[in-house]
This record gives structure tokens, C-alpha cells and sequence, in this order.
């Protein structure tokens, strides 16, 4: 009778722990599976790229689970922007001249063959009282249009612009606009003379590759060989055109920022060093170009 019921109890641990392990397999909330999150706040733009190196890099690395969110939470990783060279660069963006396709300015003989530096100054910059006499000199004529710029702490866009004009960023002309480069991308839309500059990850359709309706992209001096060739007024008719473009020169004539993961965990920077290496063919439908070689290979 003993021997019965020992073996009973053995069966019956048995049976608990087949249960507990069913159990764990079963429930999500039990998952040994870490679901990591990527904060975007800073670079909303980045949104789609981000979900498409994820999802890519779950089929390499099945047990990897990330979640792109916005919030100013503390969060896993978080992507940042700046114009400066950074070894955690998974990507660039290039920041582009646009104005509303009903824009007055768009029949200018001078803006139609592309914006040359002195007519990015004429347009983009705020002059001082010397400045503007001296144009009236000179006899050039007011271009018509409004300029509108991301302003606040964060406008990365604005800061790489002014920089690229070597000016100040509060020398940068036009009105003002708060939040994201989706805001001003709205703002341009909605002003029939607006003129700005934004990132050409926004500037285009991604599904169709062509200007955003309602948008028209400025030709302008992509090689920074101070000229504006045949093959740089045509390369901007596609985003697919215009990164591969990109992608091929040296140095570029346009304003350029690096999209950068920032995280203190392993699992994370395992998919930093594959972004940047691997992954870097999944940038350019999205409008990114890749990131900076010699950086990639310091990694």
C-alpha cells in the first residue's frame, strides 16, 4: 500500500510540473522574451525606418522583440540627431529646399535653374539693415515667397540648415514653426507662398517615390561642386534617384545629420552594430542614406 502511494505523489509532481511549464510557455506575461522599447520623440521621422530595421533584424535574430515608441519616458534606447559624426550612426538624412507647388516663387528663371549659395542666402537668410542696402545697390530684386522653420530646442533641421549657410540659427528667415518636421511639412502644404527646408524622408511619398502632393523639391547644388548640373535637376524627380545619388558621392552640397541609437543595453547594441552594417539596405527606400564607412568600420 506504501509503495502505491509513493508513486502517486511522483505522478503527481510529475503532472505539476508538465502544468508549470505549459503554463510558462503559454503566457505571454511570463515570456522569458525582453520587449524592448525605442524612443523617437526626437525623431518622429525616423518612425518607419525604425520598424522596418526591427522587423528585419527579428529574422536574424528570432528572440529579439523591440517597440518603437514616443515619449519623453525613459525608454530602452532612444534615437537622437545631430550633425555630428557618431560611431552609434545607423543612418543619414539629407535636408532638402521645398515650397508649395503653387508658390509664385517656382516661376523664377533663376530658382527654375537651381539654387545656387548666393540664392539660398538671398531667400533663407535674415539681413541686417547694411546688408539690405547694399542688395538695393546691387539692384536684386525681393523673390516672393515665405520662408517657415522649425524653431525650439530640438529643431535639428534648422541648426543643420544654418550651419550649412554659416550663419546663427536665429538668422534664418520666415516664420516660425513649433514641433516636428511633420509640422512644417503641414505648413508648407497649407501656405500657397511658403518655402522651406525639411528632411527628404518627409519630402517625398514613400509608396510612389515622387514629391508629396501639394510639394515641389528646388533643385539645388547636391555635390557641393558649386554648380548645378543636368543630372541634379533630374535626380530629384525620385527619392529613389535622389538617395542613390547621394549615397555614391564623397561629400555632399547639401546640409547633412546622422540618426543615432543611444542605449546602455546588450541586446540593443547587438541591433546598433547590425543597423549599421547589414541592415544599411533597408535606409534608402525610406529617404535615409547610409551611414558614415569609416565610422562603420571603427565598429
Amino acid at each position: 500500500m506504501r509503495k502505491k502511494v509513493i508513486l502517486n505523489v511522483k505522478e503527481a509532481k510529475s503532472k505539476v510540473t508538465t502544468l508549470l511549464l505549459t503554463g510558462l510557455m503559454c503566457c505571454p506575461m511570463m515570456s522569458l522574451a525582453q520587449n524592448l522599447q525605442i524612443n523617437v520623440s526626437d525623431a518622429q521621422f525616423t518612425r518607419q525606418m525604425m520598424e522596418r530595421l526591427i522587423k528585419e533584424y527579428n529574422k536574424v535574430n528570432p528572440e529579439f522583440t523591440a517597440t518603437v515608441v514616443d515619449t519623453r519616458e525613459k525608454a530602452d534606447a532612444s534615437v537622437s540627431l545631430s550633425g555630428q559624426d557618431d560611431v552609434n550612426s545607423i543612418g543619414r538624412f539629407a535636408i532638402l529646399p521645398i515650397a508649395n507647388s503653387e508658390n509664385e516663387l517656382l516661376r523664377n528663371k533663376k530658382v527654375v535653374k537651381g539654387l545656387s549659395n548666393k540664392l539660398k542666402h538671398q531667400i533663407f537668410v535674415e539681413r541686417d539693415l547694411l546688408e539690405e542696402l547694399d542688395a538695393e545697390e546691387e539692384g536684386e530684386k525681393q523673390l516672393p515667397g515665405t520662408v517657415y522653420s522649425l524653431t525650439g530646442s530640438h529643431a535639428i533641421t534648422t541648426t543643420l540648415v544654418a550651419r550649412d549657410l554659416s550663419i546663427t540659427p536665429n538668422r534664418v528667415k520666415g516664420k516660425k514653426i513649433l514641433g516636428s518636421e511633420e509640422n512644417l511639412i503641414s505648413a508648407v502644404r497649407s501656405h500657397q507662398d511658403a518655402i522651406a527646408f525639411n528632411v527628404a524622408s518627409l519630402a517625398y511619398d514613400s509608396n510612389t517615390y515622387q514629391p508629396v502632393e501639394g510639394l515641389t523639391v528646388l533643385a539645388t547644388d547636391l555635390d557641393g561642386n558649386g554648380r548645378i548640373s543636368d543630372e541634379e535637376r533630374s535626380v530629384i524627380s525620385s527619392l529613389d534617384k535622389l538617395t542613390d545619388y547621394l549615397d555614391k558621392l564623397p561629400h555632399t552640397g547639401l546640409p547633412i545629420g546622422n540618426i543615432s541609437i543611444k542605449t546602455d543595453n546588450q541586446e540593443l547594441r547587438r541591433f546598433v552594430d547590425w543597423a549599421s552594417t547589414e541592415g544599411q539596405g533597408y535606409l534608402s527606400p525610406y529617404g535615409f542614406l547610409k551611414a558614415n564607412k569609416a565610422l562603420t568600420a571603427q565598429k
